[in-house]
């Protein structure tokens, strides 16, 4: 073997780049829940069948329920006999009174009185002697009469009528939809002709208790109105006697309506309102005409286009108007003929402004008139009022015994209507519910309902047993899949190792099993190895782990002879002096190995060995803990490294645990990438975390996981539904 030389620097580290990320609604997806339940289906199973069994003698230990109904319904329809309406009038129904009803139905009183009438309290299911639930189990197993003899129920003193009661309200249930005046009256019993007796016997009761109420009220309100009318005929005889005295005290004649001063004082009222307005209206008629004629305007006046005298005038100025026009053209304007026409014109235009004068004058004489009349209308009212003011008290005192005397008569005339009304309504008394449908006796128990409480049951012990599934999958931190140790370790996972064979023939399965899924695993690992860097794939791989007995010495000779065996110069080293695996899987002595060629150099020939089966060079070692740290980290070791890597193509180096000892942190920088294994379901998620952290602490060369010994059966488990493959 040649000299071993100094080390020289370590090749740039490998890059081993982790897989693109997954979308995490993957982790969804049924695969993945599948495999969840498939690995924890035992436990599922058991809690399954515990909770679906504890329901089922649940079941069959509860006494069968018969359950009755009768339906009542709230009359809103009101009879009035002779079209006279109830003194109970008919009230608008809405939710709320129904509710009230509904309250009744379920009231203490109303349920003492069903519990009576029916004698309940000697009834087996209310009296002293009920059976328990552990006897009902034991005869619906059908076990032995000794045995449910020891469960048979045991006399017991009466209960009392609170205790009946509470018991009887328990079985009662009163319903109603909301959207219509229909009462469901529910009664359940162990006795089918129970319940139906039940529910009868408290509508019989309601109903005849409701009608007894109406029809004592109505006769509550004929004697109060009786009472009444009597008080209110003393009361007007005694007005009407007063009023009688005070006319003949006074000598008042008897007067219908108002007084004749009052007759008086409205009509003044009127007539000053009447001569107000037509003041005001000749007022602004004098206005208007005053206005126009200082304007010019006055001809738009009604009062002066009416006037015949004021046409004539106008039609007459027109045609001289016309005349002066077509002398105009014929003459000057100094000619006589067109100075007389126009003093013509202007003597026609003084005569209408005359008229208009006197039209004016007209309205202005109207107006003082109105004015005039407007005045004596006031004094007299005020003269009037003066004098209703000082009128005899005697007359106002009258008026007012005769309103007493009205009203009262009112009073009594309206009590004596609803007397002869209640005389005809006390014998008909209009019902508030009416029956629509009376229980029947039941025919078969609806009580327990078996196959929903089971159904119920079972969905429930579904959901549980699948959220202890969960929870058990949830903390289960050991290494389970490549998604997952990718994920949670950071780096990548480049291969998948089965489990198969013995444990002693698996370092020989690559030989023996060329085709077979280990070997293949095997060489999946190769490929990805070569593919897994930007540039020259890895030449020294350091196999570890976190922990002792993870299968990685086993992995590392199994690569190495793969190689081996596809033509390739490959070059074992074991460096674990701690626990070395390499001669052991061989199966021959580790003599003059590694240890001693680091301790003594060349002294005793090349430790370098010879794998027939495969060609494999390989470097056994011996046991020697002691001295681990300082062969391998001194520069013997380096130098060995470098002169192999000019002769070989792969090197592997086996070194020990890397999360137990510091051993592997000085082998790892010498290495060009670092393979850490762990085992299928064994190794912690948390050691393989601090195992890398330790590489990337101890300035280590790129890391990726091996996961091993996988069982190829359970292992789409602990995948998104896929099985074990090479891909």
């Amino acid at each position: 073997m040649t000299q071993i030389q100094p080390a020289a620097p370590a090749p740039p580290p490998v890059a081993l780049p982790l897989p693109p990320p997954q979308d995490e609604n993957e982790l969804l997806n049924l695969g993945r829940l599948l495999g969840m339940i498939r690995r924890r289906l035992p436990i599922m199973a058991a809690v399954f069948g515990i909770i679906t069994v504890s329901t089922l003698l649940w079941v069959m230990a509860q006494p069968n329920g018969y359950t009755a109904e009768a339906s009542l319904a709230l009359d809103t329809r009101r009879v009035n006999v002779q079209e006279i309406p109830n003194f109970i009038t008919g009230v608008t129904l809405d939710f709320p009174i129904v509710r009230t009803e509904v309250q009744v139905l379920q009231s203490w009183p109303l349920a003492a009185r069903v519990v009576q009438s029916l004698n309940m309290g000697e009834h087996p299911e209310y009296g002293g002697r009920r059976a328990g639930t552990l006897a009902r189990l034991t005869k619906s197993l059908r076990l032995p009469e000794r045995i449910q003899a020891l469960f048979a129920p045991k006399s017991r003193a009466p209960l009392s009528m609170d205790e009946l009661v509470s018991r009887f309200s328990s079985s009662l249930s009163v319903v109603t939809d909301g959207r219509s005046y229909v009462i469901r009256v529910q009664f359940r019993s162990s006795d089918p002709a129970l319940a139906s007796a039940a529910a009868n016997q408290l509508v019989a009761l309601y109903l005849s208790g409701q009608e007894e109420e109406r029809v004592q009220t109505v006769k509550r309100i004929n004697g109060w109105l009786n009472e009444r009318a009597e008080e209110l005929r003393t009361q007007v005889r005694r007005s009407e006697l007063a009023v009688q005295q005070f006319r003949q005290q006074n000598n008042l004649a008897e007067l219908k309506g108002n007084s004749v001063s009052q007759q008086q004082i409205s009509d003044l009222s009127n007539q000053l309102i009447l001569a107000s307005a037509e003041r005001a209206e000749k007022e602004a008629r004098l206005r208007q005409i005053q206005q126009s004629r200082g304007s010019g305007g006055a001809m738009s006046i009604g009062e002066v286009m009416n006037s015949p005298l004021i046409a004539r005038l106008r039609e007459q100025e027109t045609q001289v108007i016309r005349r002066e026009a077509e002398l105009t053209d014929r003459y000057g304007e100094k000619h006589p003929t067109m100075i007389a026409v126009r003093a013509e014109r202007e003597d026609l235009r003084g005569k209408i402004d005359a008229e208009i004068a006197k039209i004016a004058q007209a309205i202005s004489a109207e107006a003082d008139i109105a004015r005039a009349r407007e005045a004596s209308l006031r004094g007299n009212l005020d003269g009037l009022r003066r004098q209703a003011a000082q009128a005899n008290p005697a007359e106002v005192r009258l008026r007012e015994l005769e309103r007493d005397v009205d009203a009262n008569r009112a009073v009594l005339d309206a009590f004596l209507t609803r007397i002869q009304e209640g005389a005809t309504q006390e014998n008909f008394v209009n019902p508030f519910a009416r029956v629509v449908s009376p229980a029947q006796v039941p025919k078969s128990p609806d009580q327990p309902r078996a196959g929903l409480i089971l159904m119920i049951s079972a969905v429930i012990g579904a959901a549980l047993a699948f959220i202890l599934a969960v929870v058990i999958d949830t903390f289960d931190r050991t290494a389970r899949s490549t998604e997952q140790l990718e994920r949670e370790i950071g780096i990548s996972c480049l291969g998948l190792v089965p489990r198969t064979g013995r444990l002693g023939s698996r370092a020989d399965m690559v030989l023996s099993q060329r085709g077979g899924l280990f070997a293949e695993a095997i060489r999946s690992i190769r490929a990805a190895l070569k593919v897994s860097s930007l540039g020259t794939p890895p030449k020294v791989i350091l196999f570890t782990s976190a922990v002792a007995g993870e299968g990685k010495s086993l992995l590392a000779l199994s690569v190495a002879r793969s190689a081996a065996l596809d033509g390739s110069r490959v070059l074992l080293i074991d460096c674990d002096f701690r626990t070395p695996m390499v001669a052991r899987a061989l199966k021959v002595p580790a003599t003059n190995g590694l240890d001693q060629l680091l301790m003594h150099g060349n002294a005793n020939g090349s430790p370098i060995r010879t794998d027939d089966a495969s060609g494999l060079h390989y470097i056994p070692t011996e046991a020697a803990p002691h001295k681990a740290q300082e062969l391998l980290g001194g520069r013997l070791f380096a130098g060995l490294l470098k002169e192999v890597r000019r002769h070989y193509d792969l090197i592997i180096l086996d070194s020990p645990p890397v999360a137990m000892v510091s051993d592997t942190l000085l082998i790892a920088q010498q290495a060009d990438a670092t393979l850490v294994v762990a085992q299928w379901r064994k190794t912690k998620i948390h050691m393989l975390s601090r195992a890398v952290r330790r590489l990337a602490q101890g300035h280590g060369r790129a890391a990726a996981l091996v996961l091993n010994r996988i069982d190829p059966g359970l292992f789409d488990r602990y995948t998104r539904g896929r099985r074990l493959s090479l891909d």
